[in-house]
């Protein structure tokens, strides 16, 4: 059975310190100061004299120590040993992988299962002292020897380049995101500010266990009314917006007709691409439309070649981390517009806050040090041998 244990704070004192307090006081007569000069707390320090004062008051003449009244504020003993702390380790390991694992998770656990009823936050605190935090989860995807072929390949060919060369080369890294809207309905709005990244208890050197891989199977989907589609870039020099379509995913007419009209060509000026007039080359993934026949003509007559990364690889798109940037930037003004209860704004209004975000100083700087940083990305996967990155 457990072992049922008072948990003691380190500046606390003793049972044989608070009996000495009374001692001193009601036997002796000594002032407070006295008093705490003459005993130690747990961590063998000079108590203050308001902790003396308060076990003074709070010790039991008849039990002879201070006993805490756990019903005031809701806590109760903790049953502690370690078969219990290896027990809630062992079945985070073990279902985390399978559910999704909180305290609480483990808590029903330990009850059908071991019969011993322990608080919520007693769990949090011993997967914190065994080194577990409640961390974002590990959305990495897992890649087969020819994926991650490709990927060392693709790698070794940006470190083959000096710094500059590669700055210089690279006018623009290129994507499309969908950008989400608040919703009008006040409770809905408050959620959807509110909601954070999906989290697990794993220890932070665990960011890119591939025992802990996976995607997220449950994608969040929004009405186009609410959302901001478009496409755009980043290069060393700063981060520009190419197109903002109408429907979620762009086609090849659509797309043939932003080339033509100048957008691309305009975005590559906006970054202050080293090269102001034809032969770009942009990073981009590999979507269909970027493959069309049309799509390759617009290009080529606007002196745009393309630098396709490998399948399924958006950690080696520096723009996709400028994305997750954006996305927390719009999070939090729409968090603090939920705040001062603001009306929502239109989608009209929406885009056009989008575009002064993009414009800011911040927005540049973080676009340059997010395609800086792909240097870096490519080292780490060649270390790993192709497997996923931190990104």
């Amino acid at each position: 059975m457990p072992v049922v244990s008072e948990v003691v704070h380190p500046r606390g004192l003793s049972f044989a310190a608070q009996r000495k307090v009374v001692v001193l006081r009601d036997v002796h007569g000594e002032t407070w100061p006295a008093i705490a000069s003459q005993v130690r707390n747990l961590a063998g320090k000079k108590p203050s004299i308001s902790t003396v004062k308060r076990c003074y008051g709070a010790l039991s003449r008849r039990s002879g120590r201070v006993r805490t009244k756990y019903q005031n504020f809701g806590l109760r003993a903790h049953k502690v040993t370690r078969a219990v702390e290896t027990f809630l380790v062992a079945r985070l390991r073990c279902l985390r992988t399978q559910v999704a694992c909180t305290a609480r998770t483990l808590q029903h656990e330990l009850a059908r299962k071991k019969g011993t009823k322990v608080s919520v936050s007693w769990v949090r605190k011993v997967l914190q002292r065994k080194g577990y935090r409640w961390l974002p989860k590990r959305q990495k995807r897992l890649y087969s020897a020819t994926a991650k072929a490709a990927r060392v390949a693709f790698a070794k060919k940006v470190l083959a380049m000096r710094v500059a060369e590669f700055h210089k080369r690279l006018s623009l890294a290129m994507d499309g995101v969908v950008l989400t809207m608040p919703p009008v309905d006040p409770t809905d709005r408050a959620n959807f500010c509110r909601e954070g990244e999906n989290r697990m208890w794993r220890k932070p050197n665990e960011g890119i266990s591939p025992k802990l891989a996976g995607q997220d199977s449950y994608g969040k989907y929004v009405p186009l009314s609410r959302a901001v589609p478009m496409w755009g870039g980043c290069s060393a020099k700063g981060v520009a917006p190419v197109v903002f379509h109408k429907t979620k995913k762009v086609s090849a007419p659509e797309w043939k007709k932003a080339v033509e009209r100048g957008r691309l060509a305009a975005a590559l000026k906006a970054v202050k691409s080293q090269k102001q007039a034809g032969k770009w080359l942009v990073l981009c993934d590999n979507e269909s439309f970027l493959r069309a026949a049309v799509v390759g003509a617009a290009h080529k007559g606007a002196g745009v070649k393309l630098w396709h990364i490998p399948a399924k690889s958006p950690d080696l798109n520096p723009v996709e981390r400028f994305w997750a940037w954006l996305r927390k930037k719009l999070r939090a003004m729409d968090l603090s517009d939920s705040a001062k209860k603001s009306r929502v704004l239109s989608k009209a209004q929406y885009t056009a806050r989008v575009k002064r975000v993009l414009k800011s100083k911040k927005a540049q700087e973080v676009g340059a040090a997010c395609t800086k940083g792909l240097r870096k990305v490519c080292r780490e996967l060649v270390r790993n041998k192709g497997a996923a990155t931190h990104g």
